[in-house]
This record gives structure tokens, sequence and C-alpha cells, in this order.
């Protein structure tokens, strides 16, 4: 039996970057990702800088909420312009 001599790109394998399957929301999910990071944060900030607890829960529920809505009017805008896409391709047929 012969022996099996392996190159170094059978042994090695190429790096592959983590990706994710294409999608219009993919930027809303990479904002929502930023959101879930920052807001603890300003959790954080919100309690050391503010004395009272209920200046806390207003700043950080007016954050919760432009954080939100933020997302909804992406998400809705991107939701808008497929529709507009479909229609168009529809029109075309």
């Amino acid at each position: 039996m012969p022996k099996r001599i392996e190159t170094a790109q059978s042994i090695t394998r190429k790096r592959r970057s983590i990706t994710v399957a294409a999608s219009p929301f993919n930027q809303v999910k990479f904002e929502l990702g930023i959101v879930l990071v920052l807001l603890p944060l300003a959790w954080l900030v919100v309690g050391r800088v503010i004395a009272g607890s209920l200046g806390q829960f207003a700043v950080l529920f007016g954050l919760v909420c432009v954080a939100a809505g933020w997302l909804v009017v992406r998400t809705r805008s991107i939701l808008r312009k497929l529709e507009m896409e479909r229609i168009r391709g529809a029109q075309q047929e």
C-alpha cells in the first residue's frame, strides 16, 4: 500500500469568516445588536448620574422608546421598499 503524502493544503483549512445570509433586514439586526449593547451601558451610567429612581426610570424608559421607535421605523422602511420592488416586478411581467 503506497504512503499517502498530504500537502499543507489538505492539512490546513482556509479560514472562513462568519457570514450571514443576505437579507434586507441585516442592517436592522445589526442596529438591534447595537441597541442591546448600549442600553445596559446606559442603565449603568444613568444609575450613577441620576439620583432618584423615578428619574432613572424616566430616562431609561425614554431611551428604550427611542430605540424601539427607531427599529420600527427602519423595519417599516425596508418593508415598504420591498413592497414597492415587488409591485414594480409584478407590473413588468
